[in-house]
C-alpha cells in the first residue's frame, strides 16, 4: 500500500525540532504544489492555510510558476536553486534565494519536496552599497557576506559535531536518528546498532528516574540536566546528565523526544575523589591543630584515633608509644576494640622487633597486611578471632626516629590504597610531632621548675647577706636595751645584798622595773621581725596592706637610718587598696631598695618614701627616693642585671636589684628608676590591687 507524502512526514516530525530553530523559511511540498508543513518562521511570516498551494502563499499567484523548482525536482530528482522576490504577509517585498531538495521514501520514490528560503534581501542591498561605495567598506561588507552564507550551514553542524549525544526518537521511544557522539558514550561502534535497540528506555538503569523523567517532560515539556545512571553496549553502567525536550505536532501532541545524553562518569569519580580528599584533609587539619595547640599527649591520640574511625568506619585504631629504653612498645590509645582484645597481655604491650608490630617500630617502615591468614606472626590469629580482615602498621617518627606505632585494622576485606596509606603517613608524622612537642614541653617545664628553685635560691642568698647587713646594726641597737637591763639588774642585786630592798624604795624598784620591762620588749620585737624576715615558707598571694609592709620593713633598718643620721620622710595616701602578694617577698624587695638608698647617702641625707594609687588603674604606687651619690646614665641600663655593682669591692655582690626586680615581676608588677649623679635617684614600684 503506497505511503502518502503527508504520513512520511508525520514519521519524521522528529526533525521538526531542529527545523524551528534555523533562522531560514522552510516549507515542504507535495507533488501537487500543496505545503504539507511548514516551520513557525514560514508561517509567521506569510500566512498558512490548510491545503494552501505554494504559489499562492509564496507570490500571491492563482497557478504554478513558470519556471517552478517543485515540479523539476519531481521531474529530474535534483536539487534546484532560484532567486525570486516573494510577497511577505505584510506586504513587504523580500528577495529570497530559494533552495529545492526532492525527499525520497524507502522505495526511493519522491514524496515531497523541501524547500529552503533565505532572505537575502540585505545580501542584494549590501552588494549594492558594496558597488558604491570603494576602499575599506569593500573588504567590511565581504566579511559581512560571508557571515550571512556561513549562518545557513551552522545549524547542520551542530548536531553532528556535538560531543554529547543526541538522540531524536518517537512518542513510544524508538530511536530514529543519532549523532556520532551517541556511537561512542553508549560504546558501540555503528549507529545501526543503537538503532537496532527496540527502545530509549532500555538505556535507563533504574526505571524510577525514567518515570520521573516522563513525569517532569509531560507537565513542562523540557528538563536541564537531569542526573540517572544510563546502560550502555554490554550491560555497562555510566553516570549521566541528561537534557530533553518533547517534539509535538501542530495540534500540540507528542510525537517524540530529544535527549541530549553527557557521560559525566569520570566527573562523579573526580568528585567522589575529591570529596574523600576533602573528609581526609579535614580529618588531618583538625589533628594538626589538635598536635600543634595541645601539650596533652593523651588529648592528642584520643583526638587522631577518633578521626580516623570517622573516616574509615567502624573498625579499630591502636597507637602504641616506645618507652624510655626503646625497648618495648605501650598501648597509649585506641578506639574500636573490645575490652576482651585489649585486656590481653600482647595487645597492651609489645618488645621491639617482636611481630609486624615490633618490626614496624624497629624498621620504620609502612606494613600493610590485607589478607590476615595464619602467618609467620604469632598474633595474628588473635586478630583474625576478632574478626579483621586487614591491618595497617604506620610508624610514627620524631625527627626521623621511630617513636611509636599506629596501627589500623577493618572488619571488611579493605584496600590499603596508596594514597589511603600517604594520609595515615602524614597523620602518623603528625602525632610524631605531637610526642616531639610533649618532650619538649616536659623538658622545659624540667627546665623551668630547676630554674624557679635557683630563683628561689638567690632570694634566700640574698636575704641572707641582707640579714647578714642587718646584724652588723642592729647588734648595736640590741646592745643598748640589754645593756640597760644588765645595769638595773645589778643595781637591784646591790640593793638586795646591802638590805636596801625596801618598802621605801619600792618606787624606785618599781621604776627600775619598767625600764628593764620596756628594753627587753624592745629587743623582743627586733628579733621578731628578724625572725619574720628570715623565715623560709611557700609562696602565699594574698591582699596586704602595703603601709603594714613599709612599716616593718623600715623598722628593720631603723637603727642604721638612725647611725647615719637620716631622715625618713613618710607619704602614705589614706584608704589605700589592698594590694595582691607575698608579705614576706615584697618586704625583701623593698628592704633591698631602701637599704641600697642608705647606703647611697652619707650623713644627714634624706629618704623619702611615697605610697599613693598609681594613674595606671588597678596598681598601688610605691617611691622611694635618696639624695645619695646617684647612678650614671651609662650605669642605669644594667642595675638590675645580677651581680651588677658599682659599689666598692666587699661591700656587695650586685643581686639586691636584680632579686627585686624578679620578685615585683614574679607579681605582675613594674619597676623604674630614675637618677642623676650627685643629685640622687628615685625607685617607682607599681604593684596590683588586690
Amino acid at each position: 500500500m503506497p505511503v502518502k507524502s503527508e504520513d512520511l512526514f508525520k514519521e519524521r516530525e522528529s526533525y521538526k525540532t531542529l527545523l524551528q530553530s534555523v533562522t531560514d523559511y522552510v516549507v515542504a511540498i507535495n507533488k501537487d504544489y500543496k505545503i504539507i508543513a511548514a516551520n513557525d518562521l514560514f508561517t509567521n511570516s506569510f500566512g498558512l492555510r490548510g491545503g494552501a498551494f505554494c504559489f499562492e502563499v509564496w507570490k500571491n499567484r492563482d497557478r504554478k510558476c513558470d519556471d517552478c523548482v517543485v515540479e523539476k525536482c519531481f521531474e529530474d530528482g535534483r536539487v534546484h536553486s532560484i532567486e525570486e522576490a516573494m510577497v511577505m504577509r505584510d506586504g513587504r517585498t523580500a528577495q529570497m534565494r530559494i533552495k529545492a531538495t526532492p525527499v525520497r521514501n524507502q522505495q526511493g520514490k519522491i514524496v515531497y519536496v523541501l524547500e529552503t528560503a533565505t532572505d537575502i534581501t540585505e545580501k542584494e542591498h549590501l552588494q549594492k552599497e558594496l558597488n558604491r561605495v570603494a576602499g575599506n567598506l569593500e573588504d567590511m561588507i565581504r566579511q559581512r557576506l560571508r557571515h550571512l552564507e556561513k549562518s545557513e550551514e551552522r545549524y547542520r553542524t551542530i548536531f553532528e559535531r556535538s560531543s554529547d549525544a543526541i538522540l531524536l526518537t518517537d512518542s513510544n521511544g524508538r530511536i530514529l536518528e543519532l549523532n556520532q557522539a551517541s556511537v561512542e558514550i553508549l560504546g558501540y561502534t555503528r549507529k545501526e546498532d543503537v538503532l537496532a535497540l527496540k527502545s530509549a528506555i532500555e538505556l535507563f538503569e533504574s526505571r524510577e528516574d525514567l518515570y520521573r523523567l516522563l513525569k517532569i517532560l509531560s507537565k513542562e515539556g523540557f528538563v536541564t540536566e537531569f542526573e540517572t545512571r544510563l546502560l550502555g553496549r554490554s550491560g555497562r553502567v555510566f553516570d549521566a546528565l541528561l537534557t530533553s525536550n518533547v517534539i509535538v505536532d501542530i495540534v500540540g501532541q507528542i510525537t517524540g523526544y530529544v535527549l541530549i545524553i553527557r557521560d559525566i562518569t569520570k566527573r562523579k569519580a573526580a568528585e567522589e575523589q575529591i570529596k574523600t580528599q576533602n573528609v581526609r584533609l579535614a580529618a588531618l587539619n583538625a589533628i594538626s591543630t589538635t598536635a600543634t595547640s595541645s601539650l596533652d599527649l593523651e588529648e592528642v591520640l584520643n583526638t587522631t584515633a577518633a578521626k580516623i574511625r570517622e573516616i574509615i568506619g567502624s573498625d579499630c585504631v591502636r597507637i602504641y608509644l616506645l618507652d624510655k629504653k626503646r625497648e618495648g612498645l605501650s598501648l597509649a590509645a585506641h578506639k574500636g576494640l573490645s575490652r576482651e582484645f585489649v585486656r590481653k597481655n600482647h595487645v597492651q604491650w609489645r618488645k621491639v622487633g617482636d611481630g609486624f608490630l615490633g618490626q614496624t617500630v624497629r624498621t620504620g617502615k609502612v606494613q600493610v597486611v590485607d589478607n590476615l591468614l595464619p602467618s609467620v606472626d604469632p598474633y595474628v590469629n588473635h586478630l583474625v578471632n576478632e574478626g579483621f580482615k586487614s591491618t595497617a602498621y604506620i610508624p610514627l617518627l620524631s625527627k626521623g626516629e621511630p617513636v611509636g606505632v599506629m596501627c589500623v585494622s577493618s572488619h571488611a576485606p579493605f584496600k590499603f590504597s596508596a594514597d589511603f596509606i600517604e594520609f595515615l603517613t602524614a597523620v602518623g608524622n603528625q602525632i610524631g610531632l605531637a610526642i616531639h612537642n610533649a618532650d619538649l614541653y616536659e623538658a622545659t617545664k624540667k627546665a623551668y621548675q630547676e630554674l624557679k628553685e635557683a630563683q628561689e635560691q638567690v632570694i634566700r642568698s640574698e636575704k641572707l647577706a641582707s640579714l647578714g647587713k642587718l646584724s652588723a646594726t642592729i647588734a648595736h641597737e640590741i646592745n643598748n636595751p640589754i645593756a640597760a637591763v644588765l645595769t638595773y639588774v645589778r643595781l637591784l642585786e646591790k640593793l638586795v645584798n646591802l638590805k636596801r630592798f625596801t618598802a621605801k624604795r619600792m618606787k624606785d624598784i618599781s621604776r627600775y622595773l619598767s625600764i628593764m620591762e620596756s628594753e627587753t620588749a624592745r629587743c623582743g620585737e627586733i628579733v621578731k621581725n628578724l625572725l619574720a624576715f628570715s623565715r623560709q615558707s611557700k609562696i602565699r598571694i594574698k591582699p596586704h596592706s602595703i603601709k603594714d609592709i613599709l612599716d616593718k620593713t623600715l623598722l628593720l633598718i631603723a637603727h642604721e637610718l638612725a647611725l647615719k643620721e637620716i631622715r625618713v620622710v613618710k607619704e602614705i595616701e589614706p584608704d589605700l587598696p589592698l594590694v595582691k602578694c607575698d608579705f614576706h617577698q615584697i618586704q625583701q624587695a623593698l628592704l633591698n631598695l631602701l637599704s641600697n638608698a642608705s647606703e647611697a647617702m652619707t650623713t644627714n641625707g634624706t629618704l623619702s618614701v611615697i605610697v599613693k594609687r598609681s594613674n595606671r588603674n588597678g596598681f598601688v604606687q610605691v617611691t622611694i627616693a635618696d639624695t645619695g651619690c646617684g647612678i650614671a646614665e651609662k650605669d642605669l641600663k644594667n642595675i638590675f642585671e645580677p651581680f651588677f655593682t658599682t659599689k666598692e669591692e666587699g661591700k656587695g655582690v650586685g643581686l639586691g636589684l636584680s632579686v627585686a626586680y624578679g620578685i615585683i615581676s614574679r607579681h605582675d608588677g613594674f619597676i623604674d628608676v630614675e637618677s642623676e649623679v650627685g643629685k640622687g635617684s628615685t625607685f617607682k614600684v607599681l604593684l596590683p590591687t588586690a
